[in-house]
């Protein structure tokens, strides 16, 4: 049975919602997990672990006044 709270990257690859996510972070470095998660249509504990698990990603200061940096 598929998870009904579960609509958008149930059939893509994992190597998918990293891209998605990098290339939201490009487009806005100010996004929030919360936009991200929307967008994706998966929560926002899963964005959060998945950019946990990305080595170039990082946050830099904090709430709202912080962004994101992508490393090279």
């Amino acid at each position: 049975m598929s998870n009904l709270n579960y609509d958008g990257t149930q059939d893509g690859t994992q190597e998918d919602i990293y891209a998605l996510i990098l290339e939201m972070i490009k487009r806005n470095n100010k996004i929030s997990a919360k936009q991200m998660s929307e967008k994706l249509g998966i929560s926002i504990r899963t964005v959060r672990r998945k950019i946990k698990e990305m080595d170039n990603v990082e946050y830099i200061g904090h709430g709202y006044s912080g962004h994101w940096k992508i490393k090279k």
